[in-house]
């Protein structure tokens, strides 16, 4: 399959963060199994407690499937994604069940699989809240995907070719969040400056 005109694909790691961006609008493609396995791939590599890797991956392309997934939320957009990515934790294979690692760490291989297609060119935007959703429907996605019933869905990943390009939302300066040794303590450089704006620290337009 070609790959669609509208992809920028980027290697360098730097660029992609600095590339990435919610994208709530998608062309209509068709990915290709290959671009979602590398996805996969970097996602299945993250790190987690213990190394007990508590995530698993739903891949929906099915167009009744996404709208499901859609129905109770404000972001109706995902519907319109060219695939959605469940993603799950799993508390029965965590080394701490009972702790919070069985939904933090499989955030963590969200953002790498996130990357991964911010990399491959593609759009994507992550969505999550599901303690707030009607048990209604968390009850009939895990029916209709068959989901166990102890697993936990974590997020959705909407995934696709964008159709829109928004502009970079203002980020804080290092100097805002980052300190050395103690709290408060200003930082002696700026790394800010090379990753996301100029000498004085200021974002990029």
């Amino acid at each position: 399959m070609h790959k669609h005109p509208s992809l920028d694909i980027t290697g360098d790691f730097f660029e992609v963060i600095e590339k990435r961006r919610s994208i709530r609008k998608f062309k209509q493609y068709d990915i290709p199994d290959d671009d979602l396995e590398k996805m996969l791939e970097a996602a299945r590599l993250a790190p987690s407690a213990n190394n007990s890797q508590p995530w698993r991956f739903i891949v929906v392309k099915d167009q009744k499937m996404k709208e499901l997934l859609a129905r109770p939320s404000p972001q109706t957009f995902i519907a319109d994604a060219n695939a959605i990515i469940v993603v799950l934790g799993d508390p029965s294979v965590s080394c701490c069940p009972r702790a919070a690692w069985p939904t933090r760490d499989p955030m963590i291989a969200t953002e790498h699989l996130v990357l991964a297609a911010t990399a491959l060119g593609y759009g994507a935007c992550w969505i999550a809240n599901y303690e707030s959703r009607p048990k209604e429907w968390v009850d009939e996605v895990k029916r209709v995907l068959k989901i166990p019933e102890h697993m936990y869905i974590i997020v959705l990943v909407a995934i696709g070719v964008s159709d829109e390009k928004p502009s970079p939302k203002p980020k804080k300066k290092l100097q805002e969040i980052c300190f050395a040794e103690v709290y408060g303590n200003p930082l002696g450089f700026c790394l800010s400056c090379t990753l996301n704006g100029d000498e004085d620290g200021r974002e990029k337009s």
